[in-house]
C-alpha cells in the first residue's frame, strides 16, 4: 500500500450497516487493513443458524449482541481502533445515525450497506445518495454457491441478481438511476436450498433464513472492503 495510503486508512471513517455474513467479514478486513475509525450498526443477536457464516459466530455467542461482539473482536485485532457500536436497526426515521459524525468530529467517508432487507436497504442507500455520501451496497448473496462468480460494479450495471433488481426500480421511483457500486453475483440463485422457516428464540429479526455459505457471504464482505481499500487509498 506505501505509507502515504496506509496513513489514508488510518484517518479513514467508515460507517457499516448490518454485521452479518457480509458485514463481519467486510469490517474485519478493514480494520485488518488498517482502518482507523469504525461505526458498526446492527440491532440482532448471535443465533445458532449463524455459525455456518458469521464472524463472531459460535456455540458460546448465541444470544448476545452481535455488534457488542464485534466491538470485542475488532479491539482485540487493533486495540487502538476508534470504534462506534449501535445497537439498533437502520430504517427511513433513523438513516441520519449512519453518516452522523463520529467523535472526532469527522463524518464517514464511506458507508457499507450490508443490510439483508429491502425496505431498510432503499432508506438508506436513497438517503446517503440525496445527502452527497460516497455508499456500497451489497446485493443477495444468500442460495449461491460460486464465489467466481461475483461481480462489482454500478447499481445500473447489476445483472441476474433478484435483490438488485427489486433495488434499481426502488430507486429509479426515487429518481436514483445510478452512482451506488455495488457487489453482486451473476450466478442465478439456486431454487432447491433449505429455508429455514422457524422463528428461533433469540434473533430479533423475524423473518425466513435462506441457505449460504461462507465462502459466498464472506467473499461478497472482502470485496466490499476491498471498494473501501480501492476508494480511501485515492482520497487525497
Amino acid at each position: 500500500m506505501g505509507e502515504a495510503s496506509f496513513e489514508r486508512m488510518r484517518s479513514a471513517h467508515v460507517t457499516l450497516v448490518g454485521f452479518g455474513a457480509v458485514g463481519s467479514f467486510a469490517a474485519e478486513a478493514l480494520v485488518r487493513s488498517g482502518l482507523g475509525h469504525i461505526r458498526i450498526i446492527d440491532a440482532d443477536v448471535y443465533e445458532s443458524t449463524n455459525i455456518n457464516r458469521q464472524l463472531g459466530a459460535d456455540v458460546a455467542t448465541v444470544g448476545l449482541s452481535k455488534v457488542e461482539v464485534g466491538r470485542k473482536r475488532l479491539l482485540e485485532v487493533c486495540p487502538d481502533l476508534d470504534i462506534e457500536c449501535l445497537e439498533t436497526f437502520i430504517e427511513e426515521r433513523n438513516c441520519d445515525l449512519a453518516v452522523a459524525p463520529f467523535s472526532d468530529g469527522h463524518r464517514p467517508d464511506i458507508i457499507v450497506d450490508a443490510i439483508d432487507t429491502l425496505e431498510a436497504k432503499l432508506s438508506l442507500l436513497s438517503y446517503c445518495h440525496r445527502e452527497g455520501y460516497c455508499v456500497l451496497s451489497s446485493m443477495g448473496a444468500a442460495r449461491r454457491t460460486r464465489p467466481d462468480m461475483i461481480r462489482f460494479g454500478d447499481i445500473s450495471e447489476t445483472e441476474v441478481c433478484p435483490l438488485a433488481r427489486d433495488v434499481r426500480k426502488g430507486l429509479r421511483k426515487l429518481g436514483i438511476e445510478r452512482g451506488i457500486g455495488c457487489v453482486y453475483s451473476v450466478e442465478p440463485a439456486i431454487r432447491q436450498t433449505h429455508v429455514h422457516q422457524d422463528l428461533v428464540i433469540h434473533s430479533r429479526v423475524h423473518r425466513p433464513a435462506l441457505g449460504s455459505l461462507v465462502t459466498v457471504t464472506g467473499s461478497f464482505g472482502l470485496r466490499l472492503a476491498s471498494a473501501c481499500l480501492d476508494i480511501i487509498t485515492a482520497l487525497d
